[in-house]
């Protein structure tokens, strides 16, 4: 009996690990590094129109000072029950003059990137807070009337007992 038990653990023990390490994915997003197309960007004489041909559209621009477009490319592993893992990151930086025209490349890798720590707290709003059943029976007796409370059946004459015309 006791090698039966031996034998049922070991089995439950092998068929965990291997469901565990074989679901494992790798999911890539965004633009991908093409050293071929980065090298047709040159400083001084390529335009942002050509670059929009050759890269595409950007995956995010600046908001404020220089017309900056940004390339971020990622590889992500995914692994069954645990947290993905980010594998590869690449993000080019790509500087526009006031002539539309490059005026400088950054590339950064993962090691240049910091982790930013998200604030946990929720900013209140104003007004109030509605239960469940405050908002279900909120709306009772508000269909098919006007502002005077009276009935507005849009034209027809009698109305059911559920509130609906012709019903």
């Amino acid at each position: 009996m006791n090698i039966i038990r031996k034998t049922v653990y070991c089995l439950c023990v092998t068929s965990l690990l291997v469901s565990v390490s074989s679901c494992v994915n790798t999911v890539t997003r965004g633009h991908l590094k093409e050293d071929e197309v980065i090298s047709h960007i040159k400083i001084g004489i390529t335009s942002k129109t050509e670059v929009a041909k050759e890269l595409g559209s950007p995956s995010s621009e600046s908001s404020f000072g220089d017309k900056t477009w940004y390339y971020v490319s990622t590889i992500k592993q995914n692994r069954s029950v645990f947290a993905p893992t980010i594998t590869d990151q690449h993000t080019m930086e790509i500087v526009f003059d006031a002539n539309e025209v490059v005026a400088s490349v950054k590339e950064y890798s993962l090691a240049d990137s910091k982790n930013v720590t998200i604030d946990p707290r929720i900013t209140p709003t104003e007004g109030q807070h509605l239960g469940f059943f405050e908002q279900i029976f909120a709306n009772l007796g508000r269909f098919n009337k006007d502002d005077n409370g009276v009935s507005n059946n849009h034209g027809h004459t009698s109305t059911s007992p559920t509130g609906y015309p012709g019903r």
